[in-house]
């Protein structure tokens, strides 16, 4: 237990907490990003967690920043946050929150989702139900917004599955009602929670976040999960309804949620160099295959 030897950790530590701070280390798994410590100070959080962005990624800081505060305030489960700056030896933004102990699914999507699966659902519930109107401004992403930007990216990549699925969001587009907007995670997938025993304890990870309708997270996380076969995004969709009330139009919303897995998957192959794009395939076909299976059975298409 001692002063943290790095300057500026220590520096970051006196300007969130007001004095300085005996720390000790926390080794973290190989999943998990940043560096965390144990604070030796009885009137401190006793764990903490410091998350390094690149200066180009400043404006994606500060809304996880703006985004985790607000809900922290409303008993919501994200780590508090203490610090949002700029690191001179670095040059990165730095943001420094609670470090929360917790299980992942650590490639066990299938185990984990049965045992957390109904406090996914309705931690997700819980969060499109919060009222957003006296809490910090953040982006709107309309629908055809979204999707007027997806589609240029899928037509740069040129995959026939995409454009076909494009196609098809694109003649049920005009029959889509957007609900009024709530606050979205973005990226709602159970790789972006933490949960003990049965139940959720932190969501992380909202670089992302917008208002917006809130089909676009059910879609998006049944889409991930539908990744691993119907039945447990069925699960999901049926414990999220349970409590949030009926998805109407679900079936759109999901394929999109599925498109947009897609296109991240296949823009992240274009970049892979030819020694590794073998060992990258072998890792990704079985999440590509899942994604086109999970699209024909909701909308019936042939990929």
């Amino acid at each position: 237990m001692s002063i943290h030897s790095d300057p500026e950790i220590a520096c970051i530590l006196q300007l969130a907490f007001g004095r300085i701070v005996p720390t000790s280390t926390i080794p973290l798994g190989a999943h998990e990003r940043g560096a965390a410590f144990k604070l030796h100070d009885p009137d401190l959080p006793p764990q903490v967690l410091l998350l390094h962005y690149p200066p180009h990624q400043q404006a994606r800081a500060f809304r996880a920043f703006t985004v985790m505060r607000a809900l922290h305030r409303h008993g919501f489960p994200v780590p508090a946050v203490y610090y949002l700056g700029w690191g001179f030896a670095t040059g990165d933004v730095l943001l420094l929150t609670d470090y929360v102990e917790g299980r992942g699914d650590e490639g066990q999507v299938h185990a984990f989702f049965a045992r957390v699966g109904i406090s996914f659902a309705e931690t997700l519930a819980q969060l499109h139900d919060l009222p957003w109107d006296d809490l910090p401004d953040l982006a709107v992403l309309p629908l055809r917004y979204s999707l007027t930007e997806l589609g240029v990216e899928i037509r740069r990549l040129g995959t026939p599955e995409l454009l076909y699925t494009l196609d098809w969001i694109m003649a049920h587009l005009n029959a889509v009602i957007e609900e009024p907007y709530t606050v979205l995670h973005g990226e709602y997938t159970l790789a972006n929670v933490l949960a003990v025993r049965t139940q959720i304890v932190a969501v992380q990870n909202w670089e992302n976040a917008v208002l917006g309708d809130r089909r676009m997270d059910v879609g998006y996380a049944s889409a991930a999960l539908g990744t691993y076969g119907l039945a447990i995004s069925n699960q999901f969709v049926d414990a999220y309804e349970a409590v949030a009330g009926h998805v109407e139009g679900r079936t759109f919303w999901e394929v999109y949620g599925a498109l947009r897995l897609l296109t991240r998957l296949t823009a992240h192959l274009a970049k892979v160099s030819p020694e590794e794009m073998t060992a990258t395939q072998d890792q990704v076909w079985p999440i590509w295959r899942g994604l086109l299976d999970f699209i024909e059975a909701r909308a019936g298409l042939e990929l």
